[in-house]
Parts: C-alpha cells; sequence; structure tokens
C-alpha cells in the first residue's frame, strides 16, 4: 500500500470509527474529493480526533458545542453522537449550553438540526434515501 492509499485508509478508520459503519461509509466517499479534503480528513483530524486526553463521547459533546456556537451544522456530530451512545437529553443540554455562551438564536438552530440529524439518521438505518 503506497502512502496516499495508506493516508486515505487512516481517514476511512477515523469516520467509520466516530460515526459507524454505516454513515462512516457515506462520509469515506468524500476522502477521494481532491487534495485538500484528503489533507484535512487524512492527516488532520485522525491526529485530533486521536489525541488522549478526552474520550470520543466528550469530543463529540465539545464538537456539538463548538458547532452551534459557530452556528454550524450540528447533524454531523450529533449522528456520531448517536452512534457512540450520547443520549438526546446529553446533546440537547450541550446545546443549551453553547446557546447561553454564545446567544440563543445559535440554540434554536442547533436544536432544529439535532432533530433533522435523528430523522435522517432513522432514514438511513431503514434502508430509507436520505432527503
Amino acid at each position: 500500500m503506497d502512502g496516499r492509499e495508506q493516508e486515505l485508509e487512516r481517514g476511512r478508520r477515523m469516520f467509520r470509527r466516530i460515526f459507524g459503519p454505516e454513515y462512516g461509509e457515506q462520509l469515506c466517499a468524500q476522502l477521494g474529493e481532491g487534495e485538500f479534503n484528503r489533507i484535512l480528513m487524512c492527516r488532520i483530524a485522525p491526529e485530533v480526533w486521536e489525541l488522549d486526553a478526552l474520550d470520543l463521547k466528550a469530543k463529540i459533546l465539545c464538537a456539538i458545542a463548538a458547532s452551534t456556537a459557530a452556528h454550524q451544522d450540528v447533524r454531523y456530530f450529533v449522528r456520531a453522537g448517536i452512534h457512540q451512545g450520547i443520549s438526546r437529553r446529553a446533546m440537547e443540554q450541550c446545546i443549551l449550553l453553547a446557546g447561553l455562551e454564545s446567544g440563543f438564536p445559535a440554540a434554536g438552530v442547533a436544536k432544529r438540526l439535532l432533530d433533522a440529524a435523528y430523522a435522517e439518521h432513522e432514514a438511513m438505518l431503514a434502508g430509507k434515501t436520505e432527503p
């Protein structure tokens, strides 16, 4: 296996570990979308996600909080939380705390996206096409 293929495999392992086999496999499609994605998702992201001071659930909750505060789409990390067994209640409380500290409009948007992520995840597991 050459260096590029090793990088791609590292990215694939990361996605499957964090997001589960079904959703992780869908996300692996992004790895082949150019050098930028390969560098970000196969070099930088695994390096950060493999740090050991926080467990995986804490990292996902941090990502949900950061995405909420930055007015970014939290669905990606909510789906990781679902796969890792983080309760919906814990993710909602994470969004509330992020909203308190960054502004409640951000929390409202994130809560709607959390609901959408659950629906998308359930549809995927039921074998339906995602919206």
